[in-house]
Formats: C-alpha cells, sequence, structure tokens
C-alpha cells in the first residue's frame, strides 16, 4: 500500500536527505567550476518584399524557413567578424538565427521578425556580436529595398516630368486656339484632346506609383532592440536552478537507493 512505501521512505530518510545535499553540493560546484558564457539578443524587422500592386511576396532574406540559413552567409559573417575584431568561425560558432512563423496565414505573405542570438565566454564580444550581426542584416536588407525604393522615384519623377510636359503642350495648345481657323483650329482641338487623355493617363500612373511607394516603405527594414546586458549563465538565477535540479536528482536517486537496500537481505536484516 502506499502507507507501506511510506514506511520504506521514512525508514531511509536520513540516507536519502544525505543524497539530497551531496547532490546539490555537487551542482553548485559543478555550477563554479563550468566556463561562464555570455548570451547577448538583437531583434530587427527584416522587411518584406512586395510585387507591382503591394501584395507582400516571399524571398530567401525574408521567408522564415529560409532566412536563418541565407543571413549566416560568408561575406555577412567575416564583416561581423572584423567589425568586433574576432575570427569567422568564433562568429559562426557564436551565432543562432531564428525567425518564428507568425501564427495564422501563408509563409510568404507575413512579415518576418529575426532574432539574433549570440553566446560567448566574452560578455563584450557576446554583446558586440550580437549588435554587430543584426546591423549587419538591417544593412543587407536596406540596401536590397534602396533598389526598388529608388525604382519607384524614378518612375515618380519621369512619370512628373511627363505631366509637366503635357501641361505645357496643352497650354501652348490653348494660347493658339483662339487664332486659329478652319483646318488649323481642328487639328488643335484634336491634339488638345489628345493631350487631355494622355494628362489623365500619366496622372493615374503617377498616382500608382506613389501609392506604391507609400506601401513599400511600411515593410522597410529596421532594428527592434538591440543588446545591453547579455544574460551570465553564471548568474545567480542560473546558480539556483542547477542546485535545485541536482537536488531533485540526489532525492529520486535517495529514493531508489533506499528502496533497494531495504529490498536486500542486508537491508531486511538491519531493518529486523
Amino acid at each position: 500500500t502506499l502507507r507501506d512505501y511510506g514506511r520504506v521512505i521514512w525508514s531511509g530518510r536520513w540516507l536519502i536527505l544525505t543524497c539530497v545535499v551531496v547532490a546539490m553540493i555537487v551542482g553548485l560546484a559543478l555550477s563554479f567550476a563550468t566556463t561562464t558564457k555570455y548570451t547577448a539578443k538583437a531583434e530587427l524587422f527584416v522587411g518584406q518584399a512586395t510585387s507591382v500592386s503591394g501584395t507582400p511576396v516571399s524571398t530567401p532574406g525574408t521567408n522564415p524557413a529560409l532566412a536563418p540559413t541565407v543571413l549566416k552567409g560568408d561575406n555577412l559573417i567575416g564583416r561581423v567578424a572584423e567589425k568586433v575584431g574576432v575570427a569567422p568561425k568564433r562568429i559562426r560558432n557564436g551565432v543562432t538565427i531564428s525567425a518564428p512563423k507568425a501564427p495564422g496565414g501563408s509563409v510568404g505573405n507575413l512579415p518576418t521578425v529575426v532574432t539574433v542570438q549570440f553566446v560567448d565566454t566574452s560578455r563584450r564580444v557576446a554583446r558586440d556580436a550580437a549588435n554587430a550581426y543584426a546591423q549587419g542584416i538591417y544593412e543587407q536588407a536596406r540596401s536590397e529595398f534602396s533598389g526598388v525604393l529608388g525604382s519607384y522615384d524614378s518612375a515618380i519623377s519621369t512619370q512628373e516630368a511627363t505631366i509637366s510636359r503635357i501641361q505645357a503642350q496643352i497650354a501652348d495648345y490653348r494660347r493658339q486656339l483662339p487664332s486659329a481657323t478652319g483646318d488649323r483650329l481642328i487639328v488643335l482641338q484634336s491634339l488638345l484632346n489628345s493631350s487631355g487623355q494622355q494628362l489623365q493617363i500619366a496622372t493615374t500612373e503617377l498616382s500608382n506609383q506613389q501609392l506604391n511607394l507609400v506601401k513599400e516603405k511600411q515593410f522597410q527594414p529596421y532594428v527592434i532592440s538591440l543588446a545591453e546586458n547579455p544574460s551570465s549563465s553564471g548568474g545567480v538565477p542560473n546558480r539556483l536552478r542547477a542546485v535545485i535540479l541536482a537536488g531533485v536528482i540526489g532525492l529520486l536517486v535517495g529514493i531508489i537507493v533506499t528502496f533497494v537496500w531495504r529490498g536486500s537481505p542486508a537491508g531486511r536484516a538491519a531493518k529486523a
């Protein structure tokens, strides 16, 4: 019965307590003996590519399934290593890129937030590497968006120049219209009507390009947060967790040893 099990545990209470205390001491000693590591995190929005109509589309750098792999390229790691002042291998071994999938919808149509985590034995390296890596991703994503924004700006400038030219033509035709007669009048009226249609088309195209530019700017990459105070594996909370875990393991070991010992001939004889 449960009462019988309780009697056995109570009879071996000192053995169990000894196992718990020893395990906690060992866990505390190991927490001090283990090399302290620092963990720094930085977060950023990598932007979201869109189609001409403004619909979000998936790209390797913004897809949550591909971003962690794409953003660990040799070029980016080399630039971060140079900025931090360490070997590229140390950057590659310490960095972890994660891009959790947002709930609902399809992967390609949802914005992607990237978390850069860096673990190192140096607090400074952990902090600087996490921040430098996040800045490197931001600059890389920003350069890609700059090309798209530049194309929209160029298209807007072209349409504005076209509208100015057509408006100048319309003004010129209207100045000539009062003095025109016969065929000349018909030609001017036809040109004026055609220029009006061209002006309407150019104005509509300018509005579309301006709207696309506004939509694209809404999805620009930006840094959400940078690492300031990396967490330490040697901190009090982590050491306390290690001691508690070791104590639980010692408790289980003590109970198992008690039942084995009480079930052996020597244990039964001692109990008798």
